[in-house]
C-alpha cells in the first residue's frame, strides 16, 4: 500500500466522484429554479469548465498536501545534493513510527511503522486518513493522528511535540460568522493556516526562517520534473505544468488536471510568494472538499434517523443552529408522544447493514434517543438530566465554532501542581503582558525569540508552563487579522468587556469548540489530547460542571454550570455520540 492508502484508488475515480457530486448539486438547483424556489448558499455554484477546474484543483491540492519535500529536513538534504528530484538519503527518524496515545505515562509511544518512514514531514504526517485502516487497533481517521500531541522534527529549540492535539480537518472550513481557526483562534483564514504550516514548526522550520522556507518551497515547485512516485499518482505532471496549464511540449495539460485559467501562473516569471500562495490555494480547495454528512451514502445513524422520520437535516434560512436544535427536539418529542417515531437498526448503504470502518452496530434506537434528549435538553425548572450540550455543540455541525473554557487547562495544571494552584497562578493584564512579552507570548516570525511560557503543556519542572489558549492571541499585535472575530466571540456580552483588561481576562484558557461528528476516528480528545474515550469525556463534564457551580474553575464558561448530568446519564449520551459516526472515507 502506498502513502495514500486506498483513500481513492485512482485520480480519475476521484475526479469522477467530484463531478458527480457537483452535477447533483446543479440538478437540485435546476429543479428549484423550475419550481420558482430560491436557495441561498455561502458557496459558489460551479458550472461547466468551473466544475472540472474545481475537481482538478482538489486533486492537485491533495498531492501538495502529501508533498514531503517542503520540509526543513529536505532543505538540508538539498544543500548537499543540489537536486530537488532526488530521494532524501536519510528520512526524519521521528516518522519511523506512528505514535499512539495510551492514557498512562508516558501517554504516547511509538506503536507501528509510520506511513512516511524514511521521508520528511508533510501535512499528512499529523492529519492521517486510511494509512492504518487495516490495523484494528488504529483504523480510519478523519485527518487527525493518534497522538495526544503530535511529534515534530527535532530542532535547536528542543521541542519534541506540538503544544496541542492535532485537530480534525473534516468540516474545518464550514462557513460561519467570526471565522477563526486553530484551537486558540490564531488564524482568520484557511489560506493563512496552510502557509503558516508549510513554513512553520510542524515541517521543521523555526520562527525567523520564514523567508528561507518560502524560497525553498518555491524551488521545489519550480524545479520538480513530475517524474517522482507522488507525481505519478496524480497524472505525472510537474508543478510548473500544473500551475501554468501547459506541458513542456507547450501542449495544454489534459482537462482532467487543468486548474482555472485565472489561477494559472508561470512559476519562473512569478515571485516566490505568488508560487507558494498558489500552492496553498490548491491545498485550500482540497481541505474545503473534506466535509461531514455531505454524501448521502455515508450518513450517520443519527442523520438517517432524521431522514426516515421526515425531520430536517439542516436549519432553515436565517434559523440559528441553536434554534434548529431546539426545534428538532420539539419535533421528536411530538412524534414520540404520538408513537410515530421510526428507529434505525441497519445501514441502508452497505450490503451487510453495518458500518464499513467502525466496529459498533449501525443503530439509532431507544438508548440513542434517550442520549439525544439529554444532549439537546437545556436548563429548565429541573436540575436533573440536563446536558445543555447544544449550547456549544448545536446540530447539524455539532459545534458553535465558539471559544469556551471548560477547565481542561486547569485540570492538567493542577494534576501536577496541586488543587487550587491554577487559581493562584499570576496572569498579567494587557500592560503587564506587553512588558513580559518576550517571556510569555509565543514566538512568531516578527518575534522569533519569544518563549511562550503560557502556550506550553504544564510541566513539573516549571510552574509557569501552562496553556492559556486564546489569551496568547487576543490583543497580541503579532496577530492582527483574527482580532475582530476574537473580540466578538469573547465579548458576546459587551458589558463584561468594558476594558481591554476585562476582555483579556475572559480569554484565559478558552479554546475553540470541536465538532462531535465521527469522534470514533479522532481520539484522543480535548485540546491537549488527554482523554482517551467518550465515557471519560462525559465523566470529565460531570466533574467540571460541579466544579464550576462551586466556583472552583478559573474563568469557567457560563454554560458549563448549566450541565446537570449524573453517572446514569453517561451511557445514553455516549450512545448518542456514537450515533454521529460516519463511514468517512
Amino acid at each position: 500500500m502506498n502513502n495514500r492508502g486506498f483513500l481513492c484508488h485512482t485520480v480519475d475515480m476521484k475526479f469522477a466522484r467530484l463531478l458527480l457530486k457537483i452535477n447533483l448539486g446543479r440538478y437540485v438547483l435546476a429543479v428549484l429554479w423550475l419550481t420558482g424556489l430560491t436557495i441561498f448558499s455561502g458557496q459558489r455554484i460551479a458550472h461547466g469548465d468551473q466544475e472540472e477546474s474545481f475537481a482538478a484543483e482538489v486533486i492537485h491540492g491533495e498531492r501538495l498536501f502529501l508533498e514531503t519535500r517542503f520540509a526543513q529536513r529536505f532543505y538540508r538534504f538539498l544543500q548537499k545534493s543540489g537536486n530537488v528530484n532526488k530521494t532524501i538519503d536519510v528520512g526524519d527518524p521521528v516518522l519511523n513510527k506512528t505514535v499512539r496515545f495510551f492514557g498512562l505515562p508516558p501517554y504516547q509511544i511509538p506503536f507501528t511503522d509510520g506511513p512516511f518512514k524514511s521521508q520528511s514531514f508533510n501535512c499528512r504526517s499529523c492529519h492521517l486518513v486510511d494509512e492504518h485502516v487495516i490495523q484494528k487497533e488504529l483504523g480510519m481517521r478523519t485527518y487527525v493522528d493518534f497522538a495526544s500531541r503530535s511529534p515534530v522534527p527535532h530542532r535547536e529549540d528542543d521541542l519534541l511535540v506540538t503544544t496541542r492535539n492535532s485537530p480534525t480537518l473534516v468540516g474545518i472550513a464550514a462557513p460561519r460568522e467570526n471565522f477563526v481557526l486553530h484551537v486558540d483562534g490564531e488564524f482568520s483564514s484557511l489560506q493563512q493556516v496552510i502557509i503558516d504550516t508549510l513554513t512553520g514548526r510542524n515541517l521543521g522550520w523555526l520562527p525567523g526562517e520564514y523567508e528561507i522556507a518560502i524560497d525553498h518551497i518555491c524551488r521545489i515547485l519550480r524545479e520538480d520534473n513530475g517524474r517522482g512516485a507522488l507525481a505519478a499518482e496524480f497524472g505525472g505532471h510537474s508543478y510548473a505544468e500544473i500551475f501554468s496549464g501547459r506541458k513542456n511540449t507547450r501542449q495544454p495539460v489534459s482537462k482532467s488536471y487543468l486548474i482555472a485559467e485565472n489561477k494559472r501562473i508561470d512559476v519562473d516569471k512569478s515571485s516566490c510568494e505568488q508560487v507558494v500562495e498558489l500552492s496553498a490555494t490548491l491545498i485550500n480547495q482540497y481541505i474545503r472538499d473534506l466535509r461531514f454528512a455531505q454524501d448521502e451514502t455515508i450518513l450517520s445513524p443519527y442523520d438517517i434517523f432524521l431522514q426516515v422520520n421526515g425531520l430536517p437535516l439542516k436549519p432553515n434560512y436565517e434559523e440559528t443552529a441553536q434554534q434548529y436544535s431546539r426545534r428538532i427536539l420539539h419535533l421528536i418529542e411530538s412524534k414520540e408522544k404520538n408513537n410515530l417515531l421510526k428507529f434505525i437498526d441497519n445501514n441502508p448503504n452497505t450490503d451487510d447493514g453495518g458500518f464499513r470502518f467502525h466496529d459498533q452496530e449501525f443503530v439509532f434506537g431507544e438508548q440513542q434517543l434517550a442520549g439525544m434528549k439529554l444532549f439537546f435538553k437545556q436548563q429548565d425548572d429541573s436540575t436533573q438530566g440536563v446536558g445543555n450540550c447544544i449550547a456549544c455543540h448545536p446540530a447539524p455541525e455539532f459545534t458553535d465554532f465558539g471559544l469556551h473554557n471548560i477547565g481542561v487547562t486547569q485540570i492538567e495544571y493542577e494534576a501536577i501542581h496541586g488543587a487550587g494552584s491554577f487559581n493562584r497562578l499570576p496572569i498579567p493584564n494587557v500592560a503587564q503582558r506587553e512588558m513580559q512579552a518576550e517571556q510569555l507570548l509565543p514566538a512568531t516570525h516578527l518575534h522569533p525569540t519569544r518563549q511562550g511560557l503560557f502556550r506550553r503543556p504544564a510541566a513539573e519542572y516549571n510552574s509557569m508552563f501552562t496553556d492559556l489558549g486564546v489569551w496568547n492571541i487576543y490583543l497580541n499585535k503579532d496577530y492582527p487579522l483574527p482580532q475582530k472575530a476574537l473580540k466578538n466571540l469573547i465579548c458576546s456580552q459587551p458589558e463584561l468587556c468594558a476594558t481591554e483588561d476585562q476582555a483579556l481576562e475572559r480569554s484565559i484558557a478558552r479554546f475553540k469548540t470541536p465538532t462531535l461528528r465521527n469522534l470514533g476516528h479522532s481520539a484522543p480528545y480535548m485540546h491537549n489530547g488527554q482523554i482517551s474515550d467518550l465515557h471519560a469525556v462525559l465523566g470529565f463534564y460531570l466533574a467540571a460542571s460541579n466544579s464550576s457551580r462551586n466556583m472552583l474553575l478559573r474563568n469557567a464558561d457560563e454554560e458549563l454550570s448549566k450541565v446537570h448530568i449524573t453517572a446514569v446519564d453517561i451511557q445514553p449520551l455516549v450512545s448518542f455520540l456514537i450515533s454521529l459516526y460516519e463511514d468517512y472515507h
